[in-house]
């Protein structure tokens, strides 16, 4: 595995991490939890700067879905389809999630609420669709 990748894989699994204890202290001593609440706002550092790393990612996400094409001719159709999808759900995901930071870092001016909405959309059909590809192998 590449090092920045993972580096930025224990970055994502601290941020969620921190997000999981701090809900749980908070939620045991009824929002009254510093512990609980300073990890919940580490948590939400963690995820700006992963968002903001994400940046970054078009490029190599092009790019793999270029070398991808339309899919490995030793894979069904079915999966060939699915994996297909996820590429295009990831590729229209980093545009939607770059436009809602920009919004919401007034680098645009539009509402970044719909965008974050389309941004968590496209997220969840990449992720059923990775499912449902790990469940057809």
């Amino acid at each position: 595995m590449h090092s920045g990748m993972f580096y930025l894989s224990q970055v994502r699994t601290l941020c969620y991490g921190s997000q999981l204890a701090g809900g749980v202290l908070c939620q045991k001593a009824s929002g009254r939890s510093e512990l609980g609440k300073s990890l919940l706002v580490f948590s939400a550092q963690l995820s700006q700067c992963r968002t903001v790393l994400r940046l970054f990612d078009d490029l190599s996400m092009y790019a793999y879905s270029r070398d991808y094409g339309l899919g490995a001719k030793d894979e069904d159709s079915a999966l060939r389809c699915m994996s297909v999808l996820n590429n295009l759900a990831d590729q229209l995901y980093y545009p939607c999630e770059h436009l809602a930071w920009a919004a919401d870092a007034k680098v645009i001016s539009t509402q970044s609420g719909k965008w974050w909405t389309l941004s968590t959309a496209l997220w969840g059909i990449s992720l059923l669709l990775g499912i449902m590809r790990l469940a057809r192998l």
